[in-house]
């Protein structure tokens, strides 16, 4: 069956248009497209958006929903991490890939299609995560474009073999090399191996930078120094950033500026850092988000991702990101019509670009958009709108979009 999808508003180019669906390809997008076939079904979307589905940058597949078997009591940071390297010896391929799916179908059906997923690689869990990872990305590769993170979650200086099993992953075929450095003694020394294997086999950078509320601890700057140093402008990512909300801004504009000279992408985790920061604070509690706002009015490019997904770090999260800009809009108050656009453009064109990902509808691509039941970015955030998917030829929703 074709398809011609009338009325569909574009946000990015505030724009109605038409999407022409022939053999399951973008035909055509463009206005006051008229039908050849008489078998050609219309649908008019009545001015709902369209996008080219939602872009998680930021989640641990291998980890979800271990927090239904494994209780974090504390609900610390420190506890999480104890809790998955005992757990790591009971992990099987088969276990990785069973919850992982779990997840992936959720997330499709809250309307992600774009989604990079950091998977632990170390002496004890060797390369089974990777190799399930890799599987499930060919798998859905119809449905969902994934990266896969190769991530040292427990550090590489004193453990060569987790070292070397990082590089195995990058040889088996991992798109990205992770980095933790904030959990070593020495940060840089960290940094400087995963820049050695990222330029070895000259693959992008993503790595975990200042998950803490320790105003000292700003080891983005030392990021930002390294990318530049090795000529990676561009191919960096940071995640969590919390450490920069514990300072004054006169303090950490000169490191901002180095950010962006660098071009790193910034991602931040508002639901895990909600949950795991500021446990230490007697009063006035701190939220333990990165400074988004500030981060974006200099130029920064920033999204927000679903991070753990009810496991040991986090026992909250659908896949939903919708769901997750909703509690960024509270946590980094960021209420406004502005913001709230803002907000939504996080989870979809901000890292689509950033992340390299192929973002946005275009003529022979697969039809594999989303339709938010909105027909505002703000609206689509306040009502948490329903998602409707075209999938293999087969339009979901479609009953529900005709008789409204």
């Amino acid at each position: 069956m074709d398809y011609i999808l009338k009325n569909g508003y574009f946000p990015f180019v505030n724009e109605i248009q038409d999407v022409y669906i022939k053999d399951g390809l973008v035909e055509k997008v463009e206005k006051d497209i008229e039908p050849i076939d008489l078998d050609t079904q219309i649908i008019d979307l009545e001015n709902r958006i369209v996008i080219s589905g939602f872009v998680d940058g930021h989640m641990h597949l291998d980890k979800a929903l271990i927090g239904e078997k494994v209780i974090n009591k504390s609900g610390t940071l420190y506890e999480a991490i104890e809790i998955m390297s005992k757990y790591k010896h009971s992990m099987t391929k088969e276990d990785v890939k069973e919850r992982s799916k779990k997840i992936l179908d959720l997330s499709f059906r809250n309307g992600t299609r774009f989604l990079r997923t950091h998977i632990d690689v170390d002496d004890k869990i060797q390369l089974k995560s990777i190799e399930a990872l890799l599987e499930l990305k060919e798998e859905y590769k119809e449905s969902m474009d994934i990266q896969i993170v190769a991530f040292p979650q427990d550090g590489i200086i004193k453990n060569s073999r987790s070292y070397f099993y990082l590089e195995e992953a990058l040889k088996m075929g991992a798109d990205i090399v992770g980095g933790i450095p904030g959990i070593e003694e020495d940060p840089i020394k960290h940094m400087n191996m995963i820049f050695d294997l990222a330029m070895k086999y000259d693959v992008d950078i993503d790595m975990h930078i200042d998950e803490t509320d320790d105003a000292d601890s700003l080891i983005i700057n030392d990021l930002a120094r390294l990318t530049i140093a090795n000529g990676y402008i561009g191919r960096v990512t940071a995640g969590h950033c919390c450490s920069l909300s514990a300072n004054e801004k006169e303090i950490i504009l000169p490191i901002v500026e180095l950010v962006k000279k660098a071009k790193i992408n910034i991602i931040s985790l508002p639901s895990t850092n909600l949950y795991l920061q500021g446990r230490a604070d007697k009063i006035n509690i701190r939220r333990g988000i990165a400074p988004v706002k500030y981060l974006l009015d200099h130029d920064i490019p920033v999204a927000i991702g679903s991070d753990n997904i009810r496991d040991p770090f986090n026992p909250f999260g659908n896949g939903n990101l919708l769901e997750e800009i909703l509690i960024a809009a509270h946590g980094c108050h960021m209420g406004g019509e502005k913001d709230l656009n803002k907000l939504f453009d996080m989870v979809s064109i901000i890292p689509g670009e950033a992340l390299k990902f192929d973002y946005n509808i275009k003529e022979g691509n697969k039809a594999n958009f989303i339709v938010i039941d909105a027909g505002t970015k703000v609206d689509s955030i306040i009502r948490q709108a329903n998602i409707y998917g075209y999938f293999k030829n087969d339009i979901f929703g479609t009953n529900v979009i005709n008789n409204q």
